[in-house]
């Protein structure tokens, strides 16, 4: 009974009518969720969209070629494993890759995606992530960051006289700036678009005078810069160094 039951499944979708437009349709739907178009694999798993293609492609190349495939591409495919999923997460980290679902399975990697929530796999986006050793939790707070949020909290802490350089920004609040870099490409951009002069920004920090030393005192007045009356007073408790006194 398992097997007819199983059998009907997997021909219940040959009562709907195929056109070339819903066949090139379907493998592309199938392609987009990350599932195997090979040979082998569709004539296993979706025997009535291959025989709807052989009846009105002639092929299972043509029908894919028809979808916009690559045929050679689809050849080649890897079935993913658990191990290939996380390498492939790990890669994308690497990368600095935003690593939401929502950015993942619309954008970056739809395939990895759906087969890393697989219950064969890891079932969901969250059990992939933390199997892949990385933080979870940090990489929802990503999702939270889009460039108008972004923008709009860097004009915030601009306002408030907050140090908006990129190393102290590192410290103040390192999700901010890296969620700014993954959606701007770079720090830079981000206060561009934010409406702030980033050059302003990364020479605000106030120019330190350095100390006159005694080797410059003595290159001074061999110069004759400062004249006959120049004296060298020295602090008792900086021995080494010279203050100029006029």
């Amino acid at each position: 009974m398992s097997r007819m039951r199983q059998y009907v499944r997997k021909e219940d979708i040959s009562v709907r009518k195929w056109s070339k437009d819903s066949i090139g349709l379907e493998i592309r739907r199938l392609h987009e969720v990350g599932e195997n178009l090979n040979y082998a694999h569709v004539a296993e798993d979706h025997v009535a969209l291959l025989r709807a293609a052989t009846r009105y492609f002639g092929s299972w190349r043509t029908a894919v070629e028809f979808a916009g495939l690559n045929y050679d591409d689809i050849r080649r495919y890897k079935t993913w494993s658990r191990q290939r999923i996380l390498e492939r997460i790990r890669e994308l980290n690497e990368k600095g890759e935003d690593l939401s679902w929502r950015h993942i399975s619309t954008q970056i990697d739809p395939q990895l995606a759906a087969a890393a929530t697989k219950e064969k796999h890891f079932g969901s986006w969250r059990s992939a992530v933390l199997a892949a050793g990385l933080d979870y939790g940090q990489i929802r707070k990503y999702r939270e960051w889009d460039e108008d949020t972004i923008t709009n909290r860097l004009q915030e802490l601009h306002s408030q006289g907050v140090d908006l350089n990129a190393k102290s920004m590192e410290e103040y609040d390192i999700t901010l700036i890296t969620a700014a870099r993954r959606r701007f490409d770079s720090w830079d951009q981000a206060l561009t678009a934010a409406g702030l002069d980033y050059k302003t920004i990364v020479l605000r920090a106030p120019f330190k005078r350095r100390s006159t030393t005694l080797a410059d005192a003595v290159r001074s007045v061999r110069r004759g810069q400062h004249g006959s009356r120049t004296q060298v007073k020295f602090s008792k408790s900086e021995p080494k160094q010279g203050v100029l006194t006029y």
